[in-house]
């Protein structure tokens, strides 16, 4: 099938800041390379990484590679309409959510809503913000585990068609099992709500049915499978997006039985319209998408009789322009909740999730580790490329192309801060780096220094040569080789006199990237020009960050 690109979506620009210095263990030489350019203070969003290789196998630990990088971010603003649906004939009317509507967009993570007692302690949130005058959307996860749960609800979906496409009968076990298991939770919810008996014996009778008519669907549709033996991913998709869309659906009822009558309920497949790209990542359209928003907002709400209604959005899940159903991939329930803030032209999105906030260092490596209350949008992108565990980059995409705060809290601790994540910038506490004469102080690079992070079970591959030095296309035959194999370069250092590449993948990829650069090298390696393609395995990359460390003299030295 051949995939249309869209082109609707604000392209990031940026030019990198590099310093690369490669540190040899064998030979006291260090070689560095630099390029820069000028921003204007508008165009500038710099998140700095300082990249380490280390390593970890015996006890030995000597500095292979550091990388300092940063990369600066142009957004292209919002029209003055915002995301609206203007065009040609008749439109529907975005000015319900102009951002003078002053919406806040709350997402929950499936941890925050396994199991009816999590659900009502999400719902009294909600309605003591609604009852506060504030405009509230909230981004919802299919349930997750518990201890009395442990399978979350989306792994028992993708196990149900796994099942069936091995002709396994057990799918069957698989969908009943979800469907005791939310009946259960409507019971509790909607046979305990506050509101009219009647109101929630009514709204639990039909969400029975059709809870109960998805899952007849269900089997049907696997038994299909069970007949041919294969699946699609488009099939998956479709099955797998069920746990937000029951989970959207019981949290809306039972705000309905608890007094909200005017709680409204998004299915994300009506609304928000993307295509896959060749990453397994997808491109929103966000045009469409903010037609077909005002569209279910005129369907739906009549106000003034509305008045300040909530509205629950069901997470991870989307349709294509064709009408199929899709899924947002890998974090995708994050990235919904940002896409959703950046339709509703949002004050702040808030991610609810188990940690205090983005900690300065991984807390189960580092017992001190503490939890940061600033980050700028680009730290917390390069903490989370990375492997710290903020956000993953994508997600926070939206929120940084139209300039809406992202706040990290902890759902299981209320008193937490949590961590504030904007395009503020520390300057402050720059100046009192500047103004310290101790260059060896701790609160001195702490203001500078955010956090670390790590990624575990690297491997280094080196290709070097007097073959290389001064001949063009040569990183280009690497890179592209390694792209033709379905390997993602995680990190790149090249010495300046072109004599050696050496970059950084997944251990489990060393074996496949080594193979593939001998090959394609081959006829070089043989005549003397490049020597053999040499692998380094068990490496971590560690790395500092900071958005003022490219201003910081001596971070490579102090480190």
């Amino acid at each position: 099938e051949r995939e249309r690109e869209d082109g609707s979506v604000p392209r990031t620009e940026g030019t990198p800041l590099s310093l690369y210095t490669s540190v040899s263990s064998r030979r006291a030489t260090t070689e560095v390379s630099t390029s820069s350019s000028r921003h204007s203070p508008l165009d500038l969003g710099l998140g700095l990484g300082l990249g380490l290789c280390v390593k970890t196998v015996k006890g030995v630990k000597s500095v292979k590679t550091i990388r300092m990088r940063a990369e600066a971010a142009r957004t292209e603003p919002l029209s003055s309409g915002g995301l609206s649906s203007q065009s040609s004939g008749n439109v529907a009317d975005a000015s319900w959510r102009s951002s003078s509507q002053g919406w806040t967009v709350w997402k929950f993570g499936g941890t925050c809503v396994a199991g009816p007692d999590r659900l009502k302690k999400v719902a009294n949130l909600l309605m003591e913000d609604v009852e506060k005058g504030n405009k509230l959307a909230v981004v919802l996860s299919a349930m997750g585990s518990t201890a009395e749960e442990p399978v979350k609800v989306t792994d028992q979906l993708l196990r149900a068609v796994q099942n069936a496409t091995n002709r396994n009968d057990a799918y069957i076990a698989d969908l009943d099992k979800l469907e005791v298991l939310h009946i259960k939770a409507a019971k509790q919810l909607l046979g305990e709500a506050t509101g009219a008996p009647s109101v929630g014996e009514d709204l639990l009778e039909n969400f029975t049915q059709k809870l109960h008519e998805d899952i007849t669907n269900l089997k049907s549709m696997l038994k299909a499978i069970t007949i041919v033996g294969v699946s699609s991913s488009a099939f998956g998709d479709f099955v797998v997006g069920h746990g937000e869309l029951w989970n959207a659906r019981l949290f809306t009822d039972f705000l309905k039985a608890s007094g909200l009558g005017n709680a409204k309920m998004v299915d994300a497949r009506e609304v928000l319209v993307v295509e896959p790209s060749e990453q397994d990542t997808v491109e929103v359209d966000y045009e469409d998408s903010s037609k077909n928003l005002d569209l279910w907002h005129e369907r739906n709400v009549s106000q003034p009789e509305d008045g300040n209604f909530p509205i629950v959005v069901t997470g991870f899940i989307a349709k294509r322009r064709d009408g199929r159903a899709t899924t947002l991939r890998r974090n995708g329930s994050d990235y919904s909740g940002t896409i959703m803030a950046a339709l509703l032209n949002a004050k702040s999105i808030t991610i609810w999730t188990d940690v205090d906030g983005v900690y300065s260092a991984d807390p189960r490596k580092v017992s001190d580790a503490e939890p940061l209350k600033h980050l700028s949008y680009n730290e917390a992108w390069e903490l989370s490329y990375f492997g710290a565990n903020v956000l993953h980059p994508r997600s926070t995409l939206p929120a940084m192309r139209h300039g809406i705060p992202i706040i990290i809290k902890n759902f299981f601790n209320l008193s937490a801060e949590g961590t504030l994540i904007d395009s503020m910038k520390d300057e402050e506490l720059y100046s009192s780096f500047e103004e310290s004469a101790d260059m060896r102080s701790g609160d001195r690079w702490r203001n500078v220094v955010k956090g670390f992070a790590t990624i575990d079970d690297c491997s280094l591959i080196n290709i070097e040569g007097t073959g290389m030095v001064g001949v063009p296309g040569t990183a280009s035959r690497i890179f592209g080789r390694i792209r033709d194999a379905g390997i993602n370069v995680i990190m790149i250092s090249q010495g300046s006199s072109e004599h050696s590449v050496c970059f950084a993948v997944k251990g489990s990829d060393a074996n496949k990237a080594c193979e593939a650069l001998k090959e394609e090298f081959d006829e070089f390696i043989q005549s003397g020009l490049l020597d053999d393609v040499s692998v380094i395995n068990d490496c971590t990359i560690l790395a500092a960050v900071g958005s003022q460390l490219q201003m910081a003299i001596g971070a490579c030295g102090h480190v």
